[in-house]
């Protein structure tokens, strides 16, 4: 349990690839990582396998601080998420270490 008390956001969009994000996703629980499944929204994706994916979290509502890592499954997923604001500002919301 490596990974106990630690949280992870898997990305999800359509098409994405369906092993890339169950795999990891499985792995992590086993370890004892707090896995969020994060979509744009809160609807249902379809993998590229057809598999359906039910997000537990919009990625507007990640927060850096509250994250250990970030996991972005292949498929056509990587290049739709980089088109919206929620996810390339991910980033950017963190707050900064005291000195």
């Amino acid at each position: 349990m490596r990974l106990a008390g630690r949280r992870i956001a898997i990305l999800l969009a359509e098409g994405v690839e369906d092993l890339e994000f169950y795999v990891p996703m499985m792995r992590l629980q086993e370890e004892g990582a707090e896995v969020v499944a994060a979509g744009l929204d809160m609807r249902p994706v379809r993998g590229k396998n057809g598999l359906e994916i039910t997000p537990t979290a919009t990625i507007a509502d990640l927060r850096a601080d509250d994250l250990f890592a970030l996991v972005i499954p292949g498929g056509w997923a990587p290049d739709k998420l980089r088109r919206y604001p929620a996810v390339t500002d991910l980033g950017g919301r963190w707050t900064k270490p005291a000195r």
